[in-house]
């Protein structure tokens, strides 16, 4: 093949990715020293530190990057195959969740034509302060693969998390980036809950670590299983086995925001997609959100949204029309 390409730019979401392809020999400093393998530098314009784009492309080349990796294969099949230490190559169905470690060599191979991803790299330095993550970051391996057809509750999970990003990327207010944060930390954990089941736990890391760990997966779980109900923070604490005062402190320290308004945010988030996908009256939707008054609903809303219910309502639905779809995930 005669082509040669230094560095391939491109748009995802307001945000730049640059590969550097330092396998091509003397052809200027930008490709030395990169540990002979292609690097790729995340620029993040939308949101600090968290990226999420679509992928339609069916084969990626080889490269690495500082960034925890997740993607969600939409459609269609693909492989992909990691070069560090051991090779090995893993078949990626619709559903799954796949977590790539930063410094992993990778690449995306292609099975059929076509196929689309979900892809989300963010930045895992700021996630390393948060305590109940710390058993997950340094037992991370290269890659954790969540099967679909092994895991479904698990992997629904994930999806969940993944489509309420995509809901939330990119809008300016700053409660909304704090909820794409939590939600990152959501997915570090429900992944580092299955992951540490057969992980060794470094020296100097306190089990009771990785148990905080199950217990915020299974109180976070329950929000979004009950969140239609009425909930209180002295009923989840019970459920996690802590006083309410160590379990709002440790909530917030973990999610960024205190355990009442990660409720109502995911209650917000209910009622956003009963607007979007059914014609329910704005009542029936408070109710099956957990709002059991129209007027709090109708004022928590347009605190977060910057709009009133019918009014979200009818921005989406001409949205969906001038895609020529409607929203499905």
């Amino acid at each position: 093949m005669s082509s040669v390409i230094l560095v391939l730019h491109f748009s995802c979401n307001n945000a730049r990715i640059t590969t550097y392809y330092p396998e091509l020999k003397g052809v200027g400093s930008m490709i030395s020293d990169i540990n002979a393998q292609s690097r790729e530098d995340i620029y993040y314009d939308t949101l600090k530190g968290v990226l999420l784009y679509h992928n339609t492309l069916n084969e990626y080349p080889l490269h690495w990057h500082n960034e925890v990796e997740l993607i969600l294969p939409l459609s269609g099949s693909f492989q992909v195959k990691f070069h560090n230490d051991s090779s090995a190559v893993v078949n990626c169905a619709p559903g799954d969740i796949m977590l790539i470690a930063p410094g992993t060599l990778h690449e995306y191979l292609a099975v059929a034509p076509g196929g689309e991803k979900l892809i989300l790299l963010f930045d895992i330095t700021n996630y390393s302060q948060v305590s109940l993550l710390v058993p997950l970051l340094k037992t991370l391996p290269p890659y954790v693969h969540v099967k679909q057809s092994e895991y479904p509750v698990e992997a629904a999970r994930l999806q969940n998390y993944f489509w309420d990003i995509e809901r939330l990327y990119g809008e300016s207010d700053e409660f909304l980036q704090i909820s794409v944060y939590s939600l990152v930390t959501l997915i570090l954990a429900q992944i580092g809950s299955m992951h540490l089941v057969d992980a060794v736990v470094p020296s100097g890391t306190s089990d009771s670590q990785s148990k905080n760990i199950e217990k915020l997966v299974a109180v976070t779980n329950y929000i979004d299983s009950h969140r239609n109900e009425d909930l209180s923070v002295e009923q989840l604490a019970d459920l996690a086995g802590f006083s309410k005062y160590h379990f709002e402190r440790l909530f917030k320290s973990c999610m960024g925001i205190s355990c009442y308004q990660y409720i109502t945010k995911r209650r917000v988030m209910m009622a956003q997609e009963l607007l979007g996908d059914t014609d329910l009256s704005v009542m029936d939707i408070a109710l099956q959100s957990g709002f059991f008054s129209l007027s709090t609903f109708n004022r928590v809303f347009k605190d977060m949204n910057g709009c009133s219910p019918t009014e979200f309502r009818k921005l989406y639905l001409q949205g969906a029309d001038r895609a020529g779809r409607t929203y499905t995930k």
